[in-house]
């Protein structure tokens, strides 16, 4: 087991009665565990007021403070967890970081799992995969569809979510990458940072319905693609090629079936060759388009969460756990 301090990341918007929830589970769950705990929830432009101070941290339990970042506006869930790590990597307190959310989805007692899992490898991210799921239909289909649309635009697998568990010296190289921005879990695969997988069941909520629905896992979907945006766009660059390839291919086939044969019908070769003409020019014009905006994009100065993100931060409050006593060994 992970011997040193563990701080625990979890986006909250407005719903404070999870979260209230969580600090209790995750006082049960961690109990006995060697390293002492730092809850670190990201308030991600919460309407509704929490008030920490109604938080009570025992002394006897493992987690020595909970603190609340206050962003100044609602930046989703993503970049949420970015200025969490963020705001760790430029503090360097701990020895690791577990990103999870605050709704009981990621269940906490599924958390020393991740920590035993990254003592039996060490410098590896690990990350909590779904092996049991329990979300509508319509939702299910949504993300069959999103890891197979992935694997098709990038080559990559990807089938697991934020509930993570990262060495701090992984946090420190994707606090770098312009990517976390986006999404986190396709910045460590672009990251080459090495990670493994642990079968965990999804959770359910302590409270209120989940946010995730299909338009927001779209969202989602796009954001974790456009970590692969270069590796997409050379893709579709050679689909199109290929394309125009067999539109030039089908011009020249009309063209020696018009006159070399008597097999075409007066107007079919123009309408043929008419329509693939079309279909080239298209073509063409897409991917001088895309390859103008991706050369674009790369003489821009990229976003650097452990530079930028701190200009999000609002406020810090913190409570500490009664002094007086230690987590048990």
């Amino acid at each position: 087991m992970i011997e040193q301090r563990v701080a625990i990341v979890t986006p909250v918007l407005d719903d404070w009665e999870t979260f209230r929830r969580l600090v209790g589970e995750l006082g049960i769950s961690l109990a006995g565990l060697g390293p002492a705990f730092d809850l670190i929830a990201i308030d991600d432009g919460s309407n509704l007021p929490f008030d920490i101070r109604s938080l009570a941290l025992p002394a006897e339990g493992p987690l020595r403070t909970c603190t609340i970042v206050r962003l100044a506006l609602n930046l989703g869930h993503q970049r949420a967890i970015a200025v969490g790590l963020a705001d760790i990597a430029a503090r360097g307190e701990v020895g690791a970081v577990v990103v999870m959310d605050s709704d009981g989805e990621d269940r906490p007692e599924d958390v020393p799992k991740l920590l035993a899992r990254a003592a039996e490898m060490p410098g590896m991210v690990v990350f909590a995969q779904r092996s049991r799921r329990s979300e509508s239909p319509l939702f299910k289909a949504g993300l069959w569809a999103y890891y197979r649309l992935f694997r098709l635009l990038t080559g990559q697998v990807i089938d697991f979510g934020n509930f993570s568990l990262l060495p701090i010296a992984a946090v420190h190289r994707l606090s770098h990458m312009p990517d976390l921005w986006n999404n986190l879990s396709a910045t460590v695969m672009r990251s080459r940072l090495p990670y493994c997988r642990i079968a965990t069941p999804r959770g359910r909520r302590y409270a209120g319905q989940s946010k995730m629905g299909f338009v927001a896992l779209v969202i989602h979907g796009m954001s974790a693609m456009s970590v692969y945006s270069d590796v997409i766009f050379v893709r579709l660059l050679v689909g199109a090629a290929a394309v125009s390839g067999l539109a030039l291919a089908a011009i020249v086939a009309a063209a020696i079936i018009r006159l070399a044969t008597n097999l075409a019908t007066p107007g079919w070769a123009t309408t043929v060759a008419g329509v693939f003409m079309i279909l080239l020019a298209q073509m063409l014009v897409a991917t001088v388009v895309a390859s103008l905006a991706l050369l674009g994009a790369r003489n821009r100065r990229p976003f650097v969460p452990k530079t930028d993100c701190a200009q999000f931060i609002a406020a810090r409050e913190t409570i500490v756990a009664p002094a007086g006593a230690a987590p048990p060994p």
